[in-house]
C-alpha cells in the first residue's frame, strides 16, 4: 500500500496519544486517546462490513508476558491485573522497521515494502514466554449467528466474527498502528487517485479441503459475497458490470491480470464512468467481504444448503461440528501456513469449543466455576465485579477507540419516533448518571452522541444535552400531541438478560415521567439484528451497541441514505436514516484529500445526530475479555510483515487464537 500519494496523505497533522483517565467508585480505568499521523482514521475492525456490529481495540493480556503489550494499571487496591487497549497502537514504530503499509517517520518511503516470502515472524517478535503446545480451550459469547457460516450470508455481531475467524482467514487486517497490513494478500496497491486498487495474493495456501488459494478464490468470493443481499448494501461506490453469463445481473468490476492478482475498480454508485476516489477502500477487505472460504465448498452449498454450516477456510483451526445456540467445535490445523518466530507450527492449541451463553452473569458464574476459561462481555457491571476478584481472574480491557451505547430508533415509520420532538425528549428525559450507576458498574462515562473520543469527527460539546430535564422532555411531548393529536407511544426492544432489564426499567420510568408510553419489548438475540435490518414492525427502538472506530468513512453505509431502504426490505441503515447534510458530509469524507475539509465533515455528522436527536446516546461502551490466569498469549500475534496485529482484527470481545496458549503450570 505504498505510493507516493499516500505518503502525502499520511503527513502528521495532530498531536500523539493522549490519555484520559477516570475513577469511577474507587476502578481506575485508563482511556487512551490515539491521535493518528495524516487525514485517515481508520476504523478498527475494518469496516464490519456484513454486520459485526462492535469493533474496538484489544489488549495484550500481560504487559510482562507479551509484545507490544498495552498498559497495566491496577483496578483498585487488592484488584484483578487490569490491561488496557493503549500500548502498541499509541506507541511509534521503530523508524528502521517501518513495517508495510506504514508511513517511515521522515514521511518517505521506507525500503522493502514488500511482505516477506517467508510465513514466519521476524526473530525479535519471538514470545515472551515459552508457548505451550496442545490442550482446549472453552470460550463462551453472548449471541448466536444467524445463517451460517458462509460470508456471503452472515449477519454478523462480534462473537460471529470472533468465530469465523478460526476457520476464515481475511484478505487484509489491521495492526496495532492502526494500519491495513496484507494477511492472505502479500500485497493491496492503490493506484495515484485511489480509484483502482490491485491486490496480489499470498502463495503456496491451500484451503482444508486442498483446494488452492489464488486469484480466482479470492475473486470467486469477492463476487459472490460483494453482490450478496448483505455485503453489497456497503459496496455502493465499488464499480459493477453486467455479469458474462446473465447480462441482466451485475458483478463488480474486477480484472484479473494473472494468476495470484487482480484490480479492484471504485464508481459512484457503481457506475464504472465515475471513478471515486477512495483512500481508506481497503479498510473493507478487512471486515467481512474480505473473509475467503474455499469455493469448492461456496459451489457445493448451492446444490447442499445444509454445508452452509460446515465452513471451509484457511483459516488456523478445522470445522469439527456446530450445534446452534449451544457449541461451536474446531481443531487445529495442522497444515496451516503461519509459523511463530521459533519455529512452532500455529496454531498453539488443540481444540476450541465455543459456546453460546447470551446473559453475562450466567457467563461470570460459568467461568468462576471453572465451566469455562474465558469470556468477552459488554457488562460493565460484570467487568466490575471481576475487578474485585483480585488476581483470581485476568481482565483485558478493551476502551480504546470504542463503541456507543445508545437506542438505535427507526425513523422511517409512521409512529411517533419520525418526529425529532418525541426523540429529543426521549434523550432529555434520561439520567445517565443514575443510569450507569444502577447498571453499569460505575465506570462507564455518558456518551453525548455516536462518536466516542478519539474517533474523526467526535467533539466535547455536538449540542447535545447531557443533563437530565423532565420539564424539558415534557413540554416537548406536549408539544407533539398537541399538534398531531397521536399519542407519543412505542416498542422498546431489547436483549433478555438481568442487566437489560434493569436498563429497559429506568428507561421507561423515566419516558413515563415526561409523558412518553414505552412498551417494554424483550427480542432473542438471534433475532435482534435481522428485526433490524428488514425494519420489521416490531423494530421501532433498539437497545443497541456499535460504531467504534476512527474514520467516519467506515460508518458510511450505516448512516447515508442511499443504504436505506423500505421497511421490507433489508437495509444496514438501519435507522432508516434520510438527512441530506448527512448524506453531503459523509461524501465529502469519503473523497477529500484535504485533513481539515474531511474533519469539518465529520463534525457536521456529529452535530446533525445531535440536533436531531437521531439516535439516543447512553454511554461509551467498554469490553472485556476475562480468564483464567493459565490462559496466555493474547495480544501476541504477529502478522507476515512482521507487526504485531490488533488482537480481534479491531472487533471489540475478539482475539486472535493463533497465539493463545494454555499454561496450566
Amino acid at each position: 500500500m505504498s505510493t507516493s500519494a499516500r505518503d502525502a496523505r499520511h503527513q502528521a497533522d495532530g498531536t500523539g496519544p493522549t490519555q484520559r483517565i477516570s475513577d469511577h467508585k474507587g476502578d481506575l480505568i485508563v482511556r487512551s486517546t490515539y491521535t493518528r499521523p495524516g487525514r485517515r482514521r481508520r476504523q478498527l475492525g475494518a469496516a464490519l462490513v456484513g454486520l459485526a456490529l462492535l469493533a474496538a481495540a484489544c489488549s495484550n493480556k500481560k504487559d510482562e508476558e507479551s509484545v507490544g503489550g498495552g498498559d497495566t494499571t491496577p483496578a483498585s487496591e487488592g484488584g484483578a491485573t487490569v490491561t488496557t487497549s493503549g500500548g502498541a497502537a499509541t506507541d511509534p514504530p521503530d523508524a528502521t522497521e517501518a513495517p508495510d503499509g506504514t508511513d517511515a517517520p521522515d514521511g518517505t518511503e521506507p525500503e522493502g515494502t514488500d511482505a516477506p516470502a517467508s510465513t514466519e515472524a521476524p526473530a525479535s517478535t519471538a514470545p515472551a514466554v515459552e508457548p505451550v503446545m496442545g490442550g482446549t480451550l472453552v470460550v463462551s459469547g453472548e449471541a448466536e449467528v444467524a445463517n451460517p457460516w458462509t460470508p456471503v450470508a452472515m449477519q454478523c455481531d462480534s462473537y460471529c466474527q470472533q468465530r469465523a475467524r478460526t476457520f476464515f482467514d481475511p484478505l487484509v487486517t489491521y495492526g496495532d498502528d492502526l494500519e491495513v497490513h496484507p494477511f492472505l494478500a502479500e500485497s493491496v496497491e492503490p493506484n495515484e487517485d485511489f480509484t483502482e486498487w490491485t491486490i496480489t495474493v499470498r502463495p503456496d495456501i491451500t484451503f482444508h479441503d486442498g483446494t488452492a488459494l489464488d486469484a480466482d478464490a479470492v475473486i470467486y468470493n469477492l463476487q459472490q459475497t460483494g453482490t450478496g443481499l448483505l455485503v453489497s448494501k456497503a459496496l455502493t461506490d465499488v464499480a459493477k458490470v453486467p455479469n458474462a453469463a446473465d447480462p441482466a445481473l451485475m458483478d463488480l468490476k474486477i480484472e484479473k491480470l494473472d494468476d495470484m492478482s487482480f484490480t479492484i475498480f471504485t464508481g459512484k454508485n457503481g457506475d464504472p464512468n465515475t471513478p471515486v476516489p477512495w483512500p481508506d477502500f481497503d479498510a473493507y477487505l478487512a471486515g467481512q467481504w474480505g473473509l475467503i472460504g474455499s469455493p469448492t465448498w461456496l459451489e457445493a452449498v448451492k446444490t447442499d444448503e445444509t454445508l452452509a454450516a460446515q465452513p471451509v477456510g484457511t483459516g488456523p483451526f478445522i470445522f469439527e461440528s456446530y450445534a446452534p445456540r449451544d457449541r461451536l467445535i474446531v481443531n487445529k490445523n495442522p497444515d496451516y501456513w503461519m509459523q511463530d518466530a521459533s519455529g512452532n507450527q500455529l496454531p498453539y492449541l488443540d481444540r476450541i469449543e465455543f459456546r453460546v451463553i447470551e446473559d453475562p452473569v450466567t457467563a461470570q458464574q460459568a467461568l468462576e466455576s471453572g465451566e469455562i476459561d474465558m469470556f468477552a462481555t459488554s457488562s460493565s457491571q460484570v467487568i466490575a465485579d471481576f475487578q474485585e476478584l483480585g488476581d483470581e481472574f485476568d481482565v483485558s480491557l478493551q476502551d480504546e477507540l470504542t463503541e456507543t451505547t445508545y437506542i438505535l430508533i427507526d425513523q422511517s415509520k409512521d409512529n411517533a419516533l419520525a418526529d425529532a420532538r418525541v426523540r429529543c425528549a426521549m434523550s432529555l428525559a434520561i439520567d445517565r448518571v443514575e443510569l450507569i450507576d444502577a447498571t453499569g458498574g460505575g465506570i462507564l462515562e455518558p456518551a453525548n452522541g455516536v462518536f466516542s473520543p478519539g474517533q474523526q469527527g467526535y467533539l466535547d460539546d455536538n449540542g447535545l444535552s447531557l443533563e437530565q430535564d423532565i420539564d424539558a422532555a415534557a413540554a416537548l411531548i406536549e408539544e407533539y400531541e398537541a399538534e398531531t393529536g397521536q399519542q407519543a407511544t412505542f416498542e422498546f426492544g431489547h436483549t433478555p438478560n438481568r442487566i437489560n432489564d434493569q436498563i429497559a426499567e429506568l428507561l421507561l420510568g423515566w419516558w413515563n415521567e415526561a409523558g412518553i408510553e414505552a412498551n417494554d419489548l424483550q427480542v432473542p438475540q438471534d433475532q435482534f439484528i435481522t428485526l433490524a435490518l428488514l425494519g420489521d414492525a416490531q423494530f421501532q427502538a433498539f437497545l443497541w451497541r456499535q460504531h467504534a472506530g476512527v474514520g467516519v468513512d467506515q460508518q458510511y453505509f450505516w448512516w447515508h441514505s442511499n443504504g436505506a431502504r423500505p421497511d421490507g426490505e433489508l437495509s444496514l441503515n438501519f435507522g432508516r436514516l434520510n438527512n441530506p447534510a448527512i448524506d453531503e458530509a459523509l461524501d465529502t469524507a469519503r473523497s477529500s484529500d484535504d485533513p481539515e475539509e474531511a474533519q469539518a465533515a465529520a463534525e457536521e455528522v456529529n452535530r446533525q445526530f445531535a440536533e436531531n436527536c437521531h439516535y439516543i446516546p447512553l454511554s461509551w461502551t467498554l469490553w472485556g475479555i476475562i480468564g483464567e490466569p493459565s490462559v496466555e498469549g493474547l495480544g501476541t500475534f504477529m502478522l507476515p510483515d512482521g507487526s504485531t496485529a490488533r488482537d480481534g482484527a479491531g472487533f471489540s470481545g475478539q482475539f486472535w487464537t493463533q497465539t493463545v496458549f494454555l499454561d496450566e503450570g
